[in-house]
């Protein structure tokens, strides 16, 4: 397969910081590229016509999320595959010729995800079992909550496993799901699934591409050997008010429709988790105010989602087990 054989899509939204650099390093790939600026107010939109005049760019007047505008992007490829690259992670172009061939030459494989980077250089977790509560109450009460041997003991045996898997470079190995931050996707299999689930605003989209892609007998595959470099969150990180809901939102739509039986726990968690919050951000007020209000109205909007939350998957929609 020829690499000119692949589309890679981007969305960015105030982007303008690390867009230049995931550009670069998709024009050296010879990918076709398409952006879709999700309402930036940093001039990214700008910054892309004028440096990057081969890059076909698309331009929303309001955000329409991660999903929506993956898919008006997916409306105009011609490729076989599609590359998903965030406007903060820098993919060299053998990891895109090598994404692009696993899911190219590969009829059983769907998906394929390289191994990431962060910025410091050190591997980060990019490759995952499916969620369960269990592993929703280690996430959320990581970072000090709970001591870090328990947090990997309620992460389960899977979890472990796929983790110590990406450590080190290997052979590709098959994985639950791999994160959107950069992955190849078969583009007829994209599209015999109706494009990523526009439901999901933001964060878990990933997750149920890979869901679906397995339901429908394509492999995912995690190939460390190759990697790419991302900074994380850079267009989402500056209002907690906004991105945490986004996140516990998609979280339990996902539980709600593919482990219903979990939902109530998970919702629970949630709630306990908003309730913490909301007291660290008030015991912290006094010597940080601004800081300590935003936290606090982004656990009170987290802790209103939970405790709205219902378990009503779509018609016709399959669970997974609890």
């Amino acid at each position: 397969m020829n690499e000119t054989e692949a589309t890679a899509v981007v969305v960015t939204h105030n982007s303008a910081a690390h867009i230049a650099d995931c550009l670069t390093a998709l024009r050296r790939s010879g990918a076709e590229v398409r952006v879709v600026d999700n309402a930036s107010r940093d001039g990214t939109p700008d910054l892309i016509a004028t440096a990057f005049p081969e890059v076909t760019l698309m331009t929303n007047t309001v955000n329409r999320g991660f999903a929506a505008a993956v898919n008006q992007a997916l409306a105009g490829v011609r490729t076989d595959v599609v590359i998903l690259v965030n406007p903060d992670c820098v993919m060299p172009p053998v990891t895109a010729h090598a994404l692009i061939r696993t899911v190219g030459t590969q009829p059983q494989v769907g998906i394929a995800g390289p191994r990431i980077l962060g910025p410091d250089g050190r591997t980060a977790g990019s490759a995952h079992p499916f969620e369960t509560w269990f592993s929703v109450l280690a996430g959320r009460f990581g970072g000090g909550l709970l001591p870090a041997g328990l947090c990997r003991l309620l992460g389960g045996r899977q979890r472990r496993r796929i983790h110590d898997a990406c450590l080190e470079p290997g052979r590709p190995v098959a994985v639950d799901w791999v994160s959107g931050a950069c992955l190849a996707v078969r583009t007829s299999l994209l599209r015999e699934l109706g494009g990523l689930d526009e439901s999901y605003f933001m964060f878990y989209e990933d997750e149920e591409l890979c869901l679906q892609a397995w339901r429908r007998g394509a492999q995912v595959l995690y190939v460390p050997a190759v990697r790419a470099t991302h900074v994380g969150g850079a267009s989402s990180a500056a209002d907690p008010t906004q991105v945490w809901p986004y996140l516990y939102d998609s979280m339990l739509r996902f539980f709600a429709r593919h482990r219903r039986r979990s939902h109530p726990a998970v919702r629970a968690v949630v709630l306990l988790r908003a309730a913490i919050g909301i007291g660290l951000a008030l015991i912290r007020l006094p010597r940080h105010r601004a800081t300590a209000l935003t936290r606090a109205r982004a656990w009170s909007r987290v802790a209103r989602l939970a405790a709205t939350s219902r378990t009503s998957p779509p018609k016709g929609q399959q669970s997974c087990a609890s």
